[in-house]
C-alpha cells in the first residue's frame, strides 16, 4: 500500500480536509494529513492524522510516495526540501499561490482574446487605463478571495469613484489629480496589478462568475470536472461575497437558448484546458488542479478573470453528485505513485 500525504497549514484543518478525501479514496492508498511543523527531517518521519478502524488516530509515518499540497502560500524551501526526499515531481500543487501578473503574461501569448488588459500598478498608467476603459480593478498580485480588490470608475463628469467589494463608492475624487495623489497610499506597499473592467452579464441584477475546476485524472491528463457559479450579493462586484452557488448550466439555461448556452460552455471548457496546457509548460509549477474564474460580457464572450492554485472545495458542499472534486486528486496521486 502506498502512502499519500495531504499537507495543510494547521493541525485544526487536518480532520476536515482528510475526511473529504477519505470518502473518495477508492485507490487503495493510505492517506494521512500533516502540517509543515510535523516533519522530522532527521528521522525522515512525519507525524500525521489518519483513520484506522473508523477512529481518528495520530500516527508516525515514513515519508509518503506523493504529497498533495493544500497549504496555501507554502514555504518554497520546505517544498524543495521535501522534493529532495520524495522527488520534486511527486509533490503536486507545490506552488498554489499565483502571481497574477506572471499568470497573465504566461497566458497572454496564446489566450489574449480572453484576457482583460492587465499591467503592474503605476499611478500615471492608472489614469490612462481609466480614460481608456472607464472601469479598472486594482488587485493584489498575490491576493485571493477578493481581499484587497478595489474598483475604480471614471464618471462622465470626470469624477473617479472608488469602492471595496460594492459598486457604490466609498471615496469620490473630483479629478485625476486628486486620484493620483491618493491611490498609492490607499494601496500601500503591497504589489498590485491593474485590470481592465469588463461589462459583466448579470442574472437578477446580480453579478455572477463561472468557475471551471480543472483537474488531472488517473491517467495524468487534464479534464474539466465541473463549472459552478457564485451569484454575488446584491450591489457587490465581488463574487467571493455571494448568496448562492449553483452549477453554471442552471444560470446559462436561464439567460440563453440551449444552443447558445452549450456554445458558451464548450468555449469555457476549451479555454480552461488550454490554460492548463500553458501552465504545464511552465516548469515552475507542478499542478494537479486549479480553477479558472470567468466573467461573461454582454456579448456572451468569456473573459478569464484569474486563476486559483488552491480551489475552494467548500463551494461544492451544497451541490449534489460532486464526488469527483475530491476523487480526482486521489486518482492523480495514484498515477504519480506508479511513476
Amino acid at each position: 500500500m502506498s502512502f499519500v500525504g495531504i499537507l495543510v497549514a494547521t493541525r485544526k484543518q487536518r480532520k476536515n480536509v482528510l475526511k473529504q478525501y477519505l470518502q473518495s479514496n477508492t485507490m487503495n492508498l493510505k492517506l494521512f494529513c500533516f502540517t509543515p511543523s510535523s516533519i522530522n527531517w532527521k528521522r525522515k518521519r512525519i507525524i500525521g492524522l489518519h483513520q484506522s478502524n473508523g477512529r481518528w488516530v495520530i500516527g508516525d509515518f515514513p515519508f509518503p510516495k506523493v504529497v498533495y499540497n493544500r497549504c496555501y502560500n507554502t514555504d518554497q524551501q520546505l517544498i524543495e526540501r521535501l522534493g529532495k526526499v520524495i522527488g520534486i515531481n511527486k509533490c503536486f500543487n507545490h506552488i498554489n499561490q499565483f502571481n497574477k501578473q506572471e499568470i497573465y503574461t504566461n497566458l497572454n501569448r496564446w489566450l489574449s482574446d480572453y484576457l482583460p488588459a492587465t499591467v503592474p500598478f503605476d499611478k500615471e498608467n492608472a489614469v490612462h487605463l481609466l480614460r481608456a476603459h472607464r472601469e479598472v480593478y486594482f488587485k493584489p498580485c498575490y491576493g485571493h478571495q477578493g481581499k484587497g480588490v478595489i474598483r475604480a470608475e471614471m464618471q462622465a463628469t470626470g469624477e473617479i469613484h472608488l469602492g471595496h467589494h460594492y459598486f457604490s463608492p466609498e471615496i469620490i475624487f473630483q479629478d485625476t489629480q486628486q486620484f493620483q495623489e491618493s491611490i498609492e497610499s490607499i494601496l500601500g506597499s503591497t504589489p498590485y496589478i491593474m485590470q481592465e473592467g469588463i461589462p459583466i452579464q448579470q442574472v437578477d441584477n446580480r453579478v455572477f462568475d463561472i468557475r471551471a475546476l480543472v483537474q488531472k485524472n488517473e491517467n495524468g491528463l487534464w479534464s474539466v470536472t465541473n463549472l459552478v457559479s457564485r451569484i454575488a450579493t446584491k450591489d457587490s462586484f465581488n463574487t467571493s461575497i455571494f448568496d448562492e452557488v449553483c452549477l453554471s448550466q442552471q444560470i446559462l439555461d436561464r439567460l440563453y437558448p440551449p444552443d447558445k448556452a452549450a456554445r458558451i460552455i464548450r468555449s469555457i471548457y476549451d479555454i480552461s484546458l488550454r490554460s492548463a496546457e500553458i501552465m504545464d509548460e511552465n516548469t515552475a509549477y507542478h499542478l494537479g488542479e486549479f480553477s479558472v474564474d470567468f466573467a461573461l460580457d454582454n456579448n456572451e464572450h468569456a473573459w478569464i478573470i484569474e486563476l486559483n492554485g488552491k480551489p475552494q472545495k467548500s463551494l461544492y458542499a451544497g451541490i449534489r453528485n460532486q464526488s469527483a472534486v475530491y476523487m480526482r486528486p486521489i486518482q492523480y496521486a495514484k498515477y504519480l505513485c506508479k511513476r
